[in-house]
């Protein structure tokens, strides 16, 4: 008996990362198994364009749904799929890519395509950071202060990342936070602490380099501001996974401040709050991934 064919739309950014996204759409038919697959193509024009689209491609009961974009355009697509039958993938086209490194999906577009003819198809979790969905990081502080002004930049490669990360070094200090994980409380002043569901910011930058996606608890990073003779030692354990600070594990994490603070969500700034409830989803998302562990 022959296996029908899955249905499996295409999500577009052509504004992201800078490949030339028409070069990747001629690639699509030549590389993914036409025998396995119905092929469908939409482009986004506009912020949150992704959420209506993945969110009708669930109604429409797509069996794949593939953001072709960055991590935003990810974070999107992957909200609108979380305890649904309709499976993510990701073809990497940003500028860190941090859940596609962790997933071990290839970041040339050729390899990533071709890696989708495999089905090999693992759930992940997600966590919920103040009614927002997020599937890498979440966080407070010196990191959520970067997000924002990455974002708000014009240069969306790792030259604009660096820039940011050297300018509100200076810029931000360490902060009180009140914080409660599962049953126990820490009070302390951090330069940031980040909520991992995977291990790295993007561009293999190590936050958490103990999470994983899959075990059903966040990995909760607490660091103190390095001294500036310090800062190229400290990004080097970083590339290597050896950073230096404090870890916790937790599935329920609060986050409390006397002074209003940023915060992100999947490296998106999501503005200046004094609170972040953030919650775990164990097993939410079908993702297609590498035969690699995570």
């Amino acid at each position: 008996m022959i296996e029908p064919k899955k249905k499996i739309l295409f999500i577009i950014n052509p504004i992201s990362g800078g490949h030339n996204k028409a070069e990747i759409i001629k690639a699509i038919p030549k590389l993914l198994d036409t025998n396995k697959f119905d092929i469908f193509f939409t482009h986004t024009k506009r912020a949150g364009h992704a959420i209506e689209i993945a969110k009708n491609a669930v109604e429409r009961k797509m069996d794949i749904v593939v953001a072709i974009g960055g991590d935003g355009t990810i974070n999107e697509v992957a909200s609108q799929l979380v305890n649904t039958n309709t499976t993510l993938a990701i073809v990497p086209c940003g500028s860190g890519n941090g859940l596609a490194r962790d997933l071990k999906i290839p970041l040339h577009y050729k390899k990533a395509i071709q890696l989708i003819n495999e089905l090999n198809i693992k759930k992940i979790d997600a966590g919920i950071c103040n009614h927002q969905y997020f599937f890498s990081l979440a966080g407070v502080g010196f990191d959520a202060q970067v997000a924002y002004d990455f974002n708000r930049g014009k240069q969306r490669k790792f030259s604009g990342y660096a820039w940011s990360i050297f300018k509100d070094y200076f810029n931000v200090r360490n902060q009180l936070f009140e914080i409660e994980l599962d049953n126990e409380k820490i009070t302390g002043k951090f330069f940031f602490v980040t909520i991992a569901n995977c291990s790295q910011w993007g561009y293999n930058v190590k936050v958490a380099p103990h999470a994983r996606l899959d075990d059903g608890i966040f990995a909760v990073t607490f660091c103190k501001k390095p001294a500036f003779i310090s800062i190229i030692p400290f990004g080097i354990r970083m590339l290597s996974g050896k950073i230096k600070a404090s870890f916790k594990t937790a599935t329920k994490i609060s986050i409390t401040s006397n002074k209003p603070f940023f915060y992100h969500a999947d490296g998106d700034a999501k503005g200046v709050t004094q609170q972040v409830e953030v919650n775990i989803l164990p097993d939410a998302l079908r993702v297609i991934s590498s035969h690699v562990k995570f």
